[in-house]
């Protein structure tokens, strides 16, 4: 059973018309249970109108900022997403777990790996902190990110991830697809044909592939990387966003 601790929220503000980022001030006496790594989510509970929501988020910001921040985004009729989005105030109270993850990630100074990461959407939020880490403490790494969306304006960390694709472009390659945009490299929902596309460029030596996503895309993704010679352990399945 997770034990929560009472978290002050430091700032929220608004990434994309869809999605939020809140940001948890960290006490001196809890930065111990609260180390996080890269990747790493925690569970969010809230008390609204007579209902206990819980609901679980990735941690988007890097060990060495010291808070914890978190990416949300509206998905359908959810009243924690909501309330985050337009009551959350700075200065207000979450319950909120201690770190904990689904896939270890281990990233090593001296490692020479080769990543691939595929998601849309709020998926970002886990390689956001993942992308940061790896060009920090893996220098001679490369990760290689497949990421969906509707338009560029609810991309989440867009700009972001741009900028350290221009900075650090030997490290860190991003290939954007929009199911109703024209704009990046490919128009779209991320399918076969798609990977197939960016596995010819950037081929299939891959040390370790991350998805998270809709079911049907992970299922899609694995079957033909799996086809493609990339061994079924070296594929990771992230659940939460």
């Amino acid at each position: 059973m997770s034990q929560f601790y009472p978290l002050k929220v430091k700032k929220v503000e608004k990434l994309t018309p869809e999605s939020v980022s809140v940001v948890l001030e960290i006490p001196a006496e809890l930065k111990e249970k609260f180390a996080f790594k890269p990747g790493q989510f925690v569970m969010v509970e809230k008390d609204l109108n007579g209902e206990k929501l819980r609901r679980y988020y990735s941690i988007y910001s890097v060990p060495e900022e010291g808070d914890i921040k978190l990416g949300i985004k509206l998905k359908g009729k959810d009243g924690f997403a909501d309330y985050a989005m337009h009551r959350l105030k700075p200065g207000e109270t979450l319950e909120v777990s201690i770190p904990m993850d689904d896939v270890k990630i281990d990233l090593a100074p001296g490692n020479k790996k080769k990543y691939l990461a595929v998601t849309i959407g709020s998926g970002i939020t886990p390689f956001y902190s993942i992308i940061r880490e790896k060009i920090n403490k893996e220098p001679e790494s490369r990760l290689v990110l497949v990421y969906g969306n509707k338009t560029p304006e609810l991309a989440m960390f867009l700009k972001e991830l741009r900028e350290l694709e221009k900075k650090y472009p030997e490290q860190f390659k991003m290939y954007e697809v929009y199911s109703e945009s024209e704009a990046g490299d490919f128009p779209g929902r991320i399918d076969e044909e798609i990977l197939k596309q960016i596995l010819s460029a950037e081929g299939t030596g891959f040390d370790a592939v991350y998805l998270i996503g809709p079911d049907d895309l992970k299922k899609k993704a694995a079957k033909l990387l799996t086809e493609t010679g990339i061994p079924k352990e070296k594929l990771h399945y992230r659940v939460y966003t």
